[in-house]
């Protein structure tokens, strides 16, 4: 039996067995699927208010009450035009009275990551200016990045960046950009150190043991909201599916990456896309643009012509 599964614009399809074969696994495991995962993610943020309003409130700066009172979600007003990965929009993107926030899981490190994220910030500025009756009365637009890679942050493993001049005065406060250093904070915890309430906020994010996530957010509100919500999606049979589509799209990009290294980028990239059907070559020509090669090549090695390539960058 086949499951199809529709959600947000996305068609997923999956086998009751393979279904069963991911739930079962991690049950047996103790696990639960990570919000390491764009998909988790994306579901904790939206289906967690209390959590988002309480990390969004501690890491802005902005009132955990203005949050929970007058957040309005805003993805759908907001698609980003040059998608990476299956269609998506922004991880995150919401607003509450005076500001506009973009929460960003960024899990690895790639060339053009920053570029990415700067040009989806420039969008939504972009379009509150051409709405709004006057600058003064433009939102502030923050996004925060959670890097789940090593980046220089300072000790506290946060790091703000306001638009300045060059004698480092700020220029306008009508944007931000806030960055979190979630492997450092991950270090810390696996090391026994007293964590925060933010950093436990965040450090939940990684975990994958039930015993571990019940550990951490036992009489805690906002943490035991999230540990609830990642138990029910990994029961749910969308979420699995995502999960599966994105954990073989992993084994196939670095099957590539291995086997280009031991035997030549050609034979590599080909060896990769024949394990990973056909139907990826797509999600796999922008990883390999990302990580720099050209046009021409990426085109011989996956097939696709070079007007399909333009419209995926």
């Amino acid at each position: 039996m086949l499951y199809i599964l529709q959600k947000g614009g996305i068609t997923l399809a999956i086998t009751k067995k393979r279904l069963e074969e991911i739930v079962n696994e991690l049950r047996r495991k103790g696990e639960i699927v990570p919000a390491t995962y764009d998909c988790i993610f994306k579901a904790i943020m939206r289906n967690c208010p209390k959590y988002r309003a309480d990390t969004s409130s501690k890491l802005t700066s902005i009132s955990k009450k203005l949050m929970l009172d007058t957040y309005k979600e805003m993805n759908t007003e907001y698609v980003i035009d040059n998608v990476l990965e299956k269609g998506k929009v922004s991880d995150v993107l919401f607003e509450v009275k005076g500001y506009v926030i973009n929460n960003e899981f960024n899990g690895r490190k790639w060339d053009g990551l920053i570029e990415r994220n700067d040009a989806y910030l420039g969008k939504v500025k972009n379009d509150l200016i051409r709405r709004a009756k006057s600058y003064a009365s433009m939102p502030k637009v923050i996004q925060i990045n959670i890097n789940n890679f090593y980046c220089f942050l300072n000790k506290e493993n946060l790091l703000e960046f306001k638009s300045r001049d060059k004698y480092g005065i700020i220029e306008s406060d009508k944007w931000g950009k806030i960055y979190v250093n979630l492997k450092l904070i991950r270090e810390k915890y696996d090391r026994g150190l007293e964590l925060s309430k933010l950093e436990k906020e965040l450090v939940i994010l990684t975990l994958t043991k039930v015993d571990e996530i019940e550990k951490l957010a036992k009489g805690d509100e906002e943490l035991m909201e999230v540990a609830n919500e990642l138990k029910r999606l990994t029961n749910d049979a969308y979420t699995i599916g995502l999960y599966d589509e994105e954990e073989e799209r992993r084994r196939v990009e670095n099957s590539i990456k291995i086997t280009a290294r031991k035997q030549g980028v050609k034979q590599g990239i080909k060896q990769g896309i024949k394990q990973g059907a056909k139907q990826r070559e797509k999600s796999i020509a922008k990883n390999l643009l990302k990580d720099g090669f050209p046009i021409s090549k990426v085109c011989e090695y996956t097939g696709l012509s070079e007007n399909q390539i333009a419209r995926l960058v």
